[in-house]
């Protein structure tokens, strides 16, 4: 399906399939854009930036484990919230209504950044840690 819309001073030509051709240059589609640190995609699923924050979530945790001991609890709770707490508030408002599979993987993210933060073995439940740390939950 080819249709022409026209603009000022030149012809666009929009191509659904392929691209688009603006002033005789192709622009290819893509599934997903990034504007303003929120990936956005065809579907408006979030499932790509859900899965983007988790990664860089998961980086920071990494980093935070292996400096954890050498840290008091309030220095951990600072730069877990301030650094990958904040990854996980950030436009936040964008994500509601998403999948609950998508709740549940930030979900999972926050827990796992509490285990670190509090260094609390797998026997106690996220939401004692959660209610200690003073934190909400992710839904």
């Amino acid at each position: 399906m080819l249709v022409s819309l026209w603009y000022a001073p030149a012809a666009v030509a929009l191509n659904m399939s392929q691209g688009i051709y603006v002033a005789g240059t192709h622009i290819q589609f893509t599934d997903t854009v990034k504007l303003l640190g929120v990936t956005l995609d065809s579907t408006l699923s979030f499932d790509k930036h859900v899965a983007d924050t988790a990664r860089q979530c998961h980086y920071h945790i990494r980093a935070l484990k292996r400096i954890r001991p050498l840290l008091t609890v309030e220095a951990a709770k600072t730069f877990a919230v301030s650094v990958v707490g904040s990854k996980l508030d950030y436009c936040n408002c964008v994500l509601y209504g998403i999948s609950q599979s998508n709740l549940d993987k930030l979900q999972r993210v926050q827990n796992v950044l509490e285990r670190v933060t509090a260094q609390a073995p797998w026997s106690v439940t996220a939401t004692d840690l959660r209610r200690d740390l003073h934190w909400l939950p992710i839904n």
